[in-house]
Parts: structure tokens; sequence; C-alpha cells
């Protein structure tokens, strides 16, 4: 009978496959800098995203203070 078992789900690469991809292929550091907002509080961050061409990632993340205007 055909039909009574499912395909296993591909799986997924993770979010960041084309940071370390690139910086393996390049064999130099990749750098993602941004800003981000955490959800409810408003809060800004700065990020830092270092992809290394041996694959590891390290990320840095440093809260923006705006203090009074």
């Amino acid at each position: 009978m055909a039909g009574r078992h499912r395909r296993p789900p591909q799986p997924e690469l993770p979010p960041d496959s084309d940071g370390r991809l690139r910086a393996i292929a390049e064999q130099r550091a990749v750098v993602e800098d941004g800003i981000a907002v955490s959800d409810g509080s408003g809060v800004p961050y700065l990020y830092r995203t270092v992809y290394e061409p041996d694959g590891t990632v390290r990320q840095t993340l440093v809260r923006i203070d705006t203090g009074p205007l």
C-alpha cells in the first residue's frame, strides 16, 4: 500500500548559514552590524556578529542608553 509512510521533513539550515558559508568560502571574517529592539520593551541594542573562517560565530550585544532628553 503506497502512501502509508510520510517522508521525514527536510533538515533546515541555521538562519546564519549565509554568513558562515561566506566566511569559510572566502577565508576571511564576515562582520554583520545592526540595531535591534527587544519585543515589548522598546529598548534598542547594538549588535555585532562575526563569522570566522573556521566556522565559529562571535556575537556581541550592547544596550544603547538613551538617557534623558
